[in-house]
């Protein structure tokens, strides 16, 4: 074991390896000074440049990102008090008052120092885990792994969004999502419609970007101009590192929840800072100075969140269960790859898995250094105006997004999938479960006819399938009943329950009921699999409906938003989407080309004061930037009416 260990630390380190895991490491420390963004919205942008690449190279690039977010996602949440990620939400609490002491420079090497060795901390327990797993994976059959799947899914689907069924109903439709193309089972293509680009399925970087990428940003356009001024970073460097230090126990327990909230699927980064934290806050002796400047709430929560990304790949790398968005697009990454998690990784590909367990260490390492070396311009990044940013971060989703396959589909999925899960995130259901749906919904469909084929009914005989189906009921039960209890303790006012609602509900259940009718054109094995997912999403929908009219009243014409009570100053998002929508018209007419200068253009002066100099020049920088890029990896841009009438140089043609 020793010897594989170390010899994985050799290829980590060599030829251009270590490279890309610097490249990653970048790439991740940028996503996370952003607010709003986090690990799914940078991997889901690096997607598309992994393909191809070297697995050990693709592998320590995508580690590299996905351990540092969480890491610089501390600057905004220090510096301005707005969290980077969704897994610096507690930080805030004693972070942003420390900086107005001016003592942010003490609060970000204090984090800094704590989220280090929290991350080695679940490096070394994903180690332990792989190791111990080992022989217990080999008792895992097809039925086993069919229960492991739906185990992952329900826990997420219940765990995440604003209701348990609503969560259920999100993870239902990635399954269906994931079943457009060819049947595993018959080689059959299905629910395509006749649709040429449908044919393969709708591909994973576009799920990704449509579901996260675009929601954050259409989000951040509806705050406003400016994010906050730039705190000082005052003094206390080396204050903030005895800090951390002093506090080494406390860093211990918290990277121990983060480890075991990152292994429960459903969970994750949207609530262990809170629970570190409230479990720092419970061990103090003093608790005075909490939420007015006190030290141990920033390390306790930072140390967490980094130890998590260790825990969470527990599941993901040992059974192919991704447990949170992220990991989900990880997992996709990694099949992109050509590398194949879970038992066969575990048992046969060690060196790929200890790759990945020294690529997370030694992110975290060199994220944390760099994050203290060039504290002083991320500081100024995380303050810049996001209208000034937000559109080339639009042109580069899009870019993204058509270099999947390259074809108009790409761009139109996108923006129709992206303008879907806005919806999604505003009507409280559960993005990272229609992801995580999506990507289990090929191999669960696998594991079901060949369990069928295998075990047939004999399968409820097998003790450790009865085991998990045990627990995937009472997980599903106890995760109902935790939100209920959540809410209750909220007290969240009823709000009328509107059209927007039901009519988004109506959407999916039609949806489900087509892929149930024309489940049964299918051959027996082609057709079970979408038949059960679909009456399990109809009768979803139906319980969600009654649910949502007995908690808000009968329907009526009053548009109902889950966001509206902590969003009542932001702008109609329907505003914001009409960018995209413009980008696809304009691109039909006048090529994608030069659509996007068009739109770089006009977005700058609609929303930001610059000179129209400084506009041109933007506008100009970021086409120079589609014109390499389209040069260097030979790629022709999607043309409109325009190329056909007329025949224009490249890039333009």
């Amino acid at each position: 074991m020793f010897e594989a260990l170390f010899e994985a630390l050799g290829t980590v380190l060599s030829g251009y390896n270590i490279l890309f895991l610097l490249l990653g490491i970048g790439f991740g420390l940028i996503v996370g000074v952003l607010p709003g963004f986090g690990g799914s919205v940078g991997l889901a942008l690096l997607l598309p440049f992994v393909y191809g690449m070297d697995p050990i190279a693709g592998l320590a690039m995508m580690i590299g990102l996905l351990s540092v977010v969480s890491t610089s996602d501390t600057f905004p949440a220090v510096l301005i008090g707005i969290p980077g990620s969704v897994s610096a939400q507690a930080t805030v609490m004693d972070g942003f008052p420390l900086a107005k002491k001016g003592e942010a420079a003490r609060a970000l090497s204090a984090a800094f120092t704590a989220s280090m060795l929290g991350g080695v901390f679940g490096a070394m327990v994903l180690t332990a885990a792989i190791v111990v797993a080992r022989p217990i994976v080999l008792a895992f059959g097809t039925g086993e792994m069919l229960m492991l799947a739906v185990l992952g899914i329900t826990m997420v689907g219940v765990l995440t969004g604003t209701s348990a069924l609503k969560g259920l109903m999100a993870a239902l439709v990635g399954l269906m999502v994931g079943m457009i193309g060819v049947a595993p089972a018959t080689s059959e293509y299905r629910f395509d419609f006749e649709i040429l680009y449908l044919s393969d399925g709708v591909d994973l970087l576009i799920i990704a970007l449509a579901v996260f990428a675009l929601p954050e940003v259409v989000d951040l356009l509806r705050t406003g101009s400016a994010v906050a001024e730039r705190a000082l970073l005052g003094h206390g460097w080396i204050q903030g590192v005895k800090d951390a230090l002093r506090n080494w126990w406390l860093i211990i327990r918290c990277s121990g929840i983060g480890c075991l909230i990152g292994i429960v699927p459903g969970v994750g980064g949207s609530v262990v800072d809170w629970v570190a934290y409230a479990h720092t806050l419970q061990s103090a002796k003093d608790r005075s100075q909490f939420g007015k400047g006190d030290i141990r709430g920033v390390i306790g929560p930072e140390s967490s969140n980094n130890a998590k990304e260790g825990g969470a790949l527990v599941p993901t790398l040992i059974f192919g269960i991704p447990g949170s968005g992220a990991t989900a697009i990880l997992l996709g990454g990694m099949i992109l790859l050509g590398v194949e998690p879970g038992i066969n990784m575990v048992t046969r590909d060690l060196p790929q898995v200890y790759t990945i367990i020294w690529s997370l260490a030694l992110a975290n390492v060199i994220g944390a250094a760099l994050c203290v070396l060039l504290a002083g311009p991320i500081a100024r990044i995380s303050a810049i105006n996001f209208n000034l940013i937000a559109p080339f971060m639009i042109m580069l989703i899009l870019f993204a997004g058509y270099q999947t396959n390259r074809t108009w589909g790409d761009l139109v999925a996108l923006i129709l999938l992206g303008i879907m899960a806005f919806y999604m995130r505003r009507y409280g259901y559960s993005r990272p479960a229609l992801v995580v749906g999506y990507v289990l919904a090929n191999g669960i469909e696998t594991n079901l006819y060949q369990t069928v084929n295998f075990y047939g009914f004999g399968v409820f005989q097998r003790p450790l399938f009865l085991v998990l189906l045990a627990i995937a009921l009472l997980s599903t039960w106890y995760g109902m009943k935790l939100i209920k209890t959540q809410k209750r303790e909220q007290q969240l006012p009823k709000l009328p329950l509107g059209v927007g609602q039901l009519t988004f509900l109506g959407l999916f259940t039609v949806f489900a009921a087509g892929i149930v009718i024309m489940g049964q054109d299918l051959m027996f094995l082609g057709s079970i699999f979408p038949t059960a997912v679909g009456t399990v999403a109809l009768l979803t929908a139906a319980l969600l409906f009654f649910h949502m009219v007995r908690e808000t009243g009968a329907p009526n014409a009053t548009r109902y938003d889950d966001e509206l009570l902590n969003n009542q100053d932001k702008s109609p998002p329907e505003r914001q989407l009409m960018w995209f929508l413009f980008i696809l018209g304009l691109t039909a007419l006048i090529g994608f080309f030069l659509s996007i200068g068009v739109f770089i253009a006009t977005f700058l002066r609609v929303r930001t004061s610059l000179s129209n100099l400084r506009i041109a020049i933007l506008t100009a920088s970021g086409l120079a930037v589609l014109a390499i890029v389209g040069h260097l990896i030979h790629l022709d841009y999607p043309t409109g009416l325009l190329q056909s009438w007329i025949d224009l140089p490249w890039p333009l043609s």
